[in-house]
């Protein structure tokens, strides 16, 4: 049986924030994508991966075994048009040059709001998206995910909770914030921004 006709997604987070765009990319489908709840079920995973991918394997493998639980899991990386190679955000996004610490979402959008102003206040970038499916003998499948994206250096007022940056991105076509669409045009984006090729991977893996 295929993951695509079991018609549910148990994805490997409880950030509800990339639950809901799994779920939104994927809603046309039909197919149920429901998180973890209790984060404690989650054992710990060094997220230290050179590509989206290998952190994206890493987590889907462990939380299967650790679940007993067909997983799918999903990194990400960013990339700027105007930055050099060694300044790219990348799989680093949560950290700011010159801090050690995790930032809170408030200062994550201060540190690329002023980023993206310096850069010429709207520019083009991409999310790179690592997706991968595993199962708890350790048989997992996986794809790479590229979805360009408009940032702007004028935040929205609206913030989503766990996903700061998308009070930076808007939609070309429409010019609203991410942050400030309703759940159906959300729902619309994401199908648009990342949904076929997301949901071509899911209707081929056999595992």
């Amino acid at each position: 049986m295929t993951f695509f006709q079991m018609k549910k997604i148990l994805f490997g987070t409880t950030n509800e924030a990339k639950i809901n765009q799994v779920r939104g990319a994927l809603a046309s489908a039909g197919i149920v994508v429901e998180g973890v709840k209790d984060k404690r079920t989650l054992p710990e995973v060094a997220e230290d991966g050179i590509t989206a991918s290998e952190n994206a394997r890493k987590k889907s493998i462990t939380y299967a075994k650790a679940l007993g639980r067909t997983i799918f899991s999903m990194d990400n990386a960013l990339y700027l048009e105007g930055l050099p190679a060694e300044k790219q955000p990348g799989l680093n996004v949560r950290r700011i040059s010159g801090s050690n610490e995790r930032p809170t979402d408030e200062q994550m959008l201060k540190y690329y709001s002023k980023l993206i102003r310096e850069l010429g206040e709207r520019i083009i970038g991409y999310w790179e998206f690592g997706v991968c499916i595993a199962n708890p003998d350790g048989e997992y499948e996986e794809t790479v995910i590229k979805s360009p994206r408009t940032f702007v250096s004028v935040p929205s007022k609206t913030m989503v909770e766990g996903y700061p940056l998308e009070s930076i991105q808007i939609e070309p076509d429409s010019e609203k914030y991410i942050s400030e669409m309703t759940q159906k045009d959300q729902d619309l984006f994401w199908q648009k921004a990342i949904g076929k090729p997301l949901l071509e991977f899911v209707q081929k893996v056999k595992i």
